[in-house]
């Protein structure tokens, strides 16, 4: 009793004493004074008491493990070089798209461009607001933006490169998690690189957003999570990330955590941890930016709303379009570019727009495909079938859960969030993408030496590859025109 009073106290204090000074807390309705009191308290409270009670903190009974680095660099070299590639790949396509993403919001598949890249890296962002979603991402772009900014002298140029070398590092992080979990570093360069490739990573990797950001971290949890099991601090540092990017995506990781260490008290130290960091956090994120929104005030978060599409009252075209629409995207979409719909007198838009679905009265259009896209969308079905039966069977003759399943359960999270939310649903499909890649890296492990299989993945991630191009280059080709434009 004495420490939860020694640890409670301080915490109502400083709680107190910094939404008043900060956040204006006299000034706010009831409510708002309850819940800000409510949310700092709480996490301050758990982490003094945690230092009181040296059972309960993040290395727990015994002392946490280093963050891994378990290969020498030429082991490492393939990751590396495969990463750098794609950097290279997602900064040339980023380059041509730089005049148009300046000045242009929604225009490639709802995507935010401008907006983000003046958050990441405009010399002043505090009277520009950040969404509650996004509890504290300021604080983790900005430095990086501001270092870029002292080499580039370019806010728009900074923001291209940190987003294309995450897209970059996304593809290296993927590769080691394969390489330590499967031995074999011509399978990791093969799912790392399919992972590159994706439609999601190829577009995203390129056009300045959260999501590749969002990817990053999620794949780093899930690196950190595998090879360093004695260790809570490494991942909840990724998941404080994950939070602070996109807070929905921090379920994500308590799925694979919960599924990988299925121990209750391990479960509660990481969320208590992560989640009290997190808070707190905000809270700092929205004192130093008051623009921002905490996203634990009602009014934070009321404007969300206008992102649902309202499914339960829509005509039954509209909800069969979006079921399709759900089921394209995260099956296809996400990694084989279909046709894109270039519109422009549709939208009421002068430069074009780019999307996968079209909506006219009475009709819900979805993206398509011809020729070599209609063989890899064969091909990528089997192999999403082939994966699902290696993983269940598996999952049958050893009753062992693990990350597959952990990959999976995130996969239908995502779909049901989904359901209601979101217009584009490609603009998400970072979110997920990495765990259907690492599903199917999982479910194909079984025949990784096997030489013919090696030789036919490289063949489809080959066609793969062209079939990608042949997508970016009719969306730069659309936009030529309207580029000096647009700069």
């Amino acid at each position: 009793m004495t420490r939860f009073i020694l640890a409670g106290l301080p915490a109502l204090a400083l709680a107190a004493g910094f939404n008043a000074c900060f956040l204006g807390l006299l000034e706010r309705p009831p409510l708002d004074q309850a819940l800000l009191m409510f949310f700092l308290a709480g996490p301050l409270a758990f982490i003094f008491f945690s230092i009181l009670n040296k059972k309960t903190t993040l290395s727990g009974e015994r002392a946490a493990a280093p963050i891994p680095w378990k290969y020498p660099l030429l082991d490492n070299l393939p990751g590396i070089l495969l990463g750098l590639l794609f950097f290279g790949i997602y900064l040339a396509y980023g380059m041509q798209l730089k005049q148009i993403s300046v000045a242009q919001v929604d225009n490639l598949f709802d995507a935010d461009v401008a907006s983000w890249i003046r958050r990441i890296s405009a010399p002043d962002v505090k009277d520009f607001e950040m969404r509650g979603p996004h509890p504290f991402t300021y604080f983790i772009f900005r430095p990086f933006g501001w270092l870029l900014n002292l080499i580039t002298n370019s806010p728009p140029l900074s923001a291209i490169i940190l987003n294309t070398f995450a897209g970059g590092l996304c593809v290296f992080l993927a590769w080691l998690f394969v390489k330590h979990r499967f031995q074999n570093s011509t399978y990791a360069f093969l799912i790392a690189a399919l992972l590159g490739l994706s439609t999601s990573h190829l577009v995203f990797g390129s056009v300045v957003e959260t999501y590749i950001f969002s990817a990053l971290s999620m794949i780093l949890f899930y690196y950190l999570l595998q090879t360093n099991p004695s260790s809570t601090a490494s991942v909840v540092f990724a998941s404080v990330m994950t939070f602070g990017i996109t807070l929905t995506n921090f379920i994500q990781n308590c799925v694979g955590y919960i599924v990988f260490r299925p121990r209750w008290r391990d479960i509660f130290r990481f969320i208590a941890w992560a989640l009290s960091i997190s808070i707190i956090l905000s809270f700092l994120h929205t004192a130093v930016y008051p623009a921002s929104k905490l996203f634990l005030l009602p009014s934070s978060v009321e404007n969300e709303f206008k992102f649902f599409t309202g499914l339960s009252k829509l005509p039954t075209w509209r909800i069969i379009g979006r079921i399709i629409q759900l089921v394209r995207t995260f099956s296809l979409y996400t990694v084989i570019a279909p046709d894109v719909f270039v519109l422009r007198d549709e939208v009421g838009s002068y430069i074009p727009e780019f999307n996968f679905y079209k909506i006219v009265p009475g009709t819900f259009s979805h993206s398509g495909y011809d020729g070599l896209g209609q063989f890899l969308v064969i091909v990528w079905v089997a192999i999403l079938l082939v994966a699902g039966s290696s993983v269940i069977w598996n999952l049958v003759r050893t009753r062992k859960v693990d990350l597959p399943i952990a990959f999976a359960l995130c996969i239908a999270f995502n779909f049901i969030l989904h359901i209601d939310y979101g217009q584009e649903l490609f603009l998400y499909s970072p979110d997920w993408a990495y765990a259907v890649i690492f599903f199917v890296a999982f479910g194909l492990a079984p025949v990784r030496e096997n030489r013919f299989f090696q030789a036919g993945f490289l063949l489809f991630l080959i066609l793969l590859a062209y079939n990608q191009w042949q997508f970016m280059q009719t969306i730069i080709e659309a936009l030529k025109p309207y580029m000096s434009i647009a700069g």
